[in-house]
């Protein structure tokens, strides 16, 4: 893969970047009391390092009713200049021609009042549906005392040694705020025309370009559309890329829709570079240069995006938290080397939801940098890692960097153990990519695989391995229920592999995440396929709704039942509701609370959660996804052969794919 216009350097202002990947701003709740840290630091360091040509911190809030979140960058005043310029220097000495960025951020009625100890402040007094409140109206003393507080931030971002700033003008926030009729109900020059409704953000532009002066570039993230009904779409964003022009932004960073929006615009099942359109529509209306952003993980994806003229740099930002090293490793063209992230967002934004540090599924080291360097070995170990699931393969890959001699023993005919199933359920297919990864480390590293080899203790003895690691994964739970047997009843992921037939009436017993991409699964399985779907409509072979209909209604009944009082307790936040919007629209009922009491020949008891005895007739097949336990049957035969084994992944306590990267890396690291 040859790279054009990737690796070209970017002129912005006076500011060159040396080359058009941009790592955007991503909270990474690694802040403390509004400080820069060490783990932030060693953080940005990495990934400047990496080869990244512009790396945008933030957001960093210019005031106390911008706060968004408890461990946000501050930038509201000089106590905090001196960590900012400690971190500019790491950067800059990281990588002499890496270019840093401090975006100025204000949550406006996003903030959450118990965050700020105060009513959130907004263009009008309306209720967000994202923090949970009705902000107060700011009055015209609000707006100057705001629109000061980013002038401040951006001359202290400058002051710090920030190459550039950036405004936070996307996603819902402040200044979105104020250009929606969504949210602007004001009557005054602050609202009510379209005019008014920009003189807010313009009126901060040129407050913060009298603090900077002329020669430092000022940029704005901005929304290509709000993707919010009732609010602006990407017919009504040029005019304001525009006017932002005019006034003297530098370059437009686009990004997808609101946090509001039920448009996914981040998840595993949003097509990679889906949204370049809006990056698109601005570049055709402004002649200063333009980022494109939202699932552009790859490089190569990256590049077809800049040669087909839609964007002039590219945004990637969790595909640099899974691999800080992308830049370098394209330009050098080691593309298969790269760690793709696969956007599960379990290690990014679901963590920081929960208000914890980042991390990240694919490398256990984000987040964690200093913590967790590679350790030269003591004593070249002969390895046996049973089992190729997540953990076990990872286990092996860092145990085999580090010098080790490691083998591989699978008792499938090829690699990955559960990862070949979980990325079958429609809108999973990323996680495909961590088994191409691993297939291709095992050959870099001349990692010895051992397929189709069932591990007993006689094998063990005879291998004489120093360090055996268990990742044998895990096995179902049956439920106790009356008919479990029966044999019309498989379990859940049976259904993945082709192992489970699927029947126009199906009852699936389970709602956790196995649960719900099951029912998805069985509910759209025969609809017609997006390739089919282009084929027909091109060629006016079937009406285009009623290719529409065939691709995206539910073909068969599914009902889920769960016993606890809500579904998909282990889904991430930011996955969870596109799941259950998905279902929603593919018919599939679920109910909750409920006791599953007996599995007849073609019906299911169970109990309500009024304790009233409820019946599904007509049932072709039921399926259960309800957990499952350790498979760790040979440690205590292999430990009483007085060989050292670990327990790893699922064989040690049942977790998520993020964890058993997680403790396979410390284990591997540790040998």
């Amino acid at each position: 893969m040859k790279f054009f216009k990737l690796f070209t350097p970017l002129k912005i202002k006076d500011m060159t970047i040396s080359n058009r990947v941009v790592m955007p701003a991503i909270h990474t709740n690694l802040a403390q009391n509004g400080y820069m840290t060490k783990k932030l630091i060693d953080f940005y360091v990495e990934r400047a390092k990496g080869g990244a040509g512009l790396i945008i911190v933030g957001g960093c809030y210019v005031s106390i009713y911008g706060k968004g979140l408890p461990s946000m960058i501050s930038i509201e005043s000089d106590e905090y200049l001196p960590k900012m310029i400690e971190f500019t220097d790491a950067v800059h000495k990281a990588r002499e021609d890496v270019k840093v960025c401090a975006q100025l951020y204000h949550g406006g009625r996003y903030t959450f009042s118990q965050i700020i100890g105060r009513t959130p402040i907004s263009s009008s007094a309306t209720y967000s549906i994202f923090s949970k409140t009705t902000p107060r109206e700011m009055t015209l003393e609000d707006i100057k005392n705001e629109e000061q507080a980013f002038a401040d931030a951006a001359l202290r971002a400058k002051k710090a040694g920030f190459d550039c700033t950036e405004i936070c003008g996307s996603a819902g926030y402040l200044m979105d705020q104020f250009l929606s009729p969504f949210v602007n109900k004001r009557k005054d020059e602050y609202g009510g025309d379209f005019e008014n409704r920009l003189r807010f953000p313009l009126e901060t532009i040129e407050a913060i370009r009298d603090a900077v002066g002329n020669d430092f570039p000022v940029g704005m993230r901005m929304a290509g559309d709000d993707f919010v009904p009732g609010s602006l779409t990407y017919k009504d964003k040029p005019p304001i890329a525009k006017a932002y022009e005019k006034a003297g932004i530098d370059f437009l960073n686009i990004t997808g829709g609101w946090h509001e929006t039920k448009i996914p615009q981040l998840t595993m099942d949003v097509p990679e570079g889906c949204y370049t359109y809006l990056a698109e529509n601005i570049k055709k209306n402004v002649s200063i240069p333009v980022f494109a952003t939202n699932r552009i993980n790859d490089p190569v994806m990256a590049e077809q995006v800049l040669m087909a003229e839609k964007a002039d740099a590219i945004c990637i930002g969790r595909g640099l938290i899974a691999d800080p090293f992308l830049p370098m490793k394209a330009q050098k063209g080691e593309i298969r080397d790269i760690m793709n992230c696969i956007a599960c967002n379990q290690g990014c934004f679901d963590s920081v939801f929960r208000m914890m540090p980042i991390a990240c599924l694919r490398n256990a080291r984000a987040g964690k940098e200093a913590r967790t360097v590679l350790k030269p070995i003591k004593e070249k170990k002969k390895v046996m890692v049973i089992g190729s699931g997540p953990a076990g393969l990872e286990a092996a890959r860092i145990a085999r960097i580090r010098g080790h001699e490691v083998h591989i023993f699978e008792k499938d005919d090829k690699i990955g153990g559960l990862l070949n199933l979980i990325w079958i359920p429609p809108g999973r297919n990323e996680f495909k990519r961590m088994i191409e990864n691993y297939t291709y480390w095992i050959q870099k590293h001349r990692i010895i695989t051992h397929l189709e080899t069932e591990v007993t203790p006689e094998i063990v003895k005879e291998f004489n391995p120093d360090v055996v690691i268990l990742a044998t994964g895990s096995i179902p739970i049956k439920p106790p229920i009356k008919g479990i047997d029966r044999s019309h009843v498989f379990w859940a992921n049976d259904v993945f592999s082709g192992d489970a037939p699927i029947g126009k009436n199906n009852v699936v017993i389970g709602g956790g995440a196995t649960g719900i991409e099951c029912a998805l699964y069985i509910a759209k399985f025969g609809n017609l396929t997006m390739e089919t779907f282009d084929f027909l409509t091109f060629y006016d072979a079937l009406e285009p709704q009623v290719a529409l209909d065939m691709m995206h209604k539910g073909r068969n009944k599914v009902t889920v039942l769960e016993k606890l009082p809500k579904l998909g307790s282990a889904l991430g936040k930011t996955t969870k509701w596109v799941l259950l919007d998905k279902s929603d629209a593919y018919g599939i009922k679920f109910q909750t609370g409920a006791n599953v009491t007996e599995i007849g020949e073609n019906y299911v008891s169970y109990i309500d959660p009024a304790e009233k005895d409820q019946m599904i007739n007509d049932v072709d097949y039921v399926y259960y996804a309800t957990g499952v336990k350790a498979n760790d049957e040979l440690f205590k035969e292999i430990k009483s052969l007085g060989i050292e084994i670990q327990k790893i992944g699922d064989a040690r306590k049942p977790a998520t794919v993020l964890e058993a990267i997680d403790k396979g890396y410390k284990l591997a690291n540790g040998i």
